[in-house]
């Protein structure tokens, strides 16, 4: 945890969620099965959230080793 920067993982949360949101939208509109009760429903939002979660992680704990 030494290597992890909180304000990007923050930032990276904040981008990919709208992100992954929309990509679901277009992903449903595309196939006609555009409900948005069930594109917020709980379920929906808790894996949305968990996956942006993931990758700001990933994000927040790359260092770029080219520098060295």
């Amino acid at each position: 945890m030494k290597n992890f920067d909180w304000k990007r993982f923050a930032t990276a949360l904040l981008v990919l969620l709208p992100i992954l949101l929309a990509i679901d939208i277009a992903y449903d509109k595309i196939f006609k099965t555009l409900h948005f009760h069930e594109t917020f429903a709980l379920k929906n939002i808790v894996f949305k959230v968990l996956a942006a979660a993931v990758g700001a992680y990933f994000y927040a704990t790359y260092k770029n080793e080219d520098g060295e």
